[in-house]
C-alpha cells in the first residue's frame, strides 16, 4: 500500500480493517486526510503526511525557540528552522527602564539573561540570502518563557494573525509562526490545569488532520 493519497481519497472499504493515524472514515470507506504515503501494518491502516515540519523565517514572524548554545556575543536558537538562527546581545533589552550600551560585563552575564535550554518568545529581525535568521527581544512581550510546555506543529496550520498571545489572567498561549506553541499557566490551580491538557488536544488534533488553527476556538477556551 506505499502509495500517495490525496486529502479527501478514499483508500478501501473498511471492513476488517482499523483506521489509523491521517485517516478517517467516509460512508463504507477508509479516507485520507492528508496528502501522504499509505502504510498497512496487519489490519491497521495509516497514512504519513508528506510535508516538512521544519519552518522558514520571514522577518516580523513571532517565534517560540530555545537556546542550544552560547557564544562571540550570541545566542544560538533552535525554532525548528532549516538554517542557523542566532539572537544578539545587542538584540535584547538589558534590564533596567534605560536601553544602555552593552558591555564587556553584559558578555560575561549572558546566560543570566537566556541560558542553554531555556525557552523564549521573540520576533525575527532579519532574513539573510542564506535564510539564516537574527532575533530580536526589544519588547517587554519578547522574554523567557517558564511554567507551560510546548507542542511542535507544521508552521502550515498557524494562520497569520494581527497578534499570536492568547491570553488572560490565568493562562498564556503563544502560538509561534514557526509552528511551536507554548501553553503556559500563571497560577498553578487545577482548572488551568485542565484548560491547558483541553488545548493541547484541541491542537494535537489540528496536527493530526493538518487542520488550521482556529485563533478565536482557543480564545473561547480560556
Amino acid at each position: 500500500m506505499s502509495r500517495i493519497f490525496l486529502p479527501g481519497e478514499n483508500i478501501c472499504e473498511e471492513g476488517d480493517f482499523i483506521r489509523g493515524h491521517g485517516t478517517s472514515k467516509k460512508g463504507d470507506y477508509i479516507m485520507s486526510t492528508v496528502y501522504g504515503t499509505g502504510n498497512l501494518i496487519n489490519k491497521l491502516i495509516s497514512v504519513q503526511p508528506l510535508y516538512n515540519m521544519k519552518y522558514t523565517p520571514e522577518t516580523g514572524d513571532v517565534v517560540v525557540g530555545r537556546v542550544y548554545g552560547i557564544g562571540n556575543k550570541k545566542w544560538k536558537i533552535d525554532i525548528n528552522s532549516k538554517t542557523e538562527t542566532s539572537l544578539s546581545l545587542t538584540s535584547i533589552t538589558l534590564p533596567g527602564t534605560v536601553q544602555r550600551r552593552k558591555i564587556e560585563e553584559d558578555e560575561m552575564r549572558m546566560r543570566e539573561y537566556f541560558d542553554i535550554n531555556d525557552l523564549l518568545v521573540a520576533e525575527v529581525q532579519k532574513v539573510n540570502k542564506s535564510l539564516t535568521a537574527a532575533l530580536h527581544t526589544r519588547s517587554e512581550k519578547y522574554k523567557k518563557l517558564t511554567n507551560g510546555i510546548t507542542l511542535c506543529l507544521p508552521a502550515m496550520i498557524i494562520p497569520r494573525m494581527s497578534s499570536p498571545f492568547i491570553e488572560n489572567d490565568e493562562l498564556e498561549i503563544i502560538l509561534g509562526m514557526n509552528g511551536i506553541a507554548f501553553l503556559g499557566i500563571k497560577h498553578k490551580i487545577k482548572e488551568n490545569y485542565v484548560k491547558v491538557s483541553l488545548i493541547y488536544k484541541y491542537l494535537s488534533e489540528c496536527k493530526e488532520s493538518l487542520t488550521l488553527v482556529d485563533y478565536d476556538y482557543i480564545l473561547n477556551m480560556l
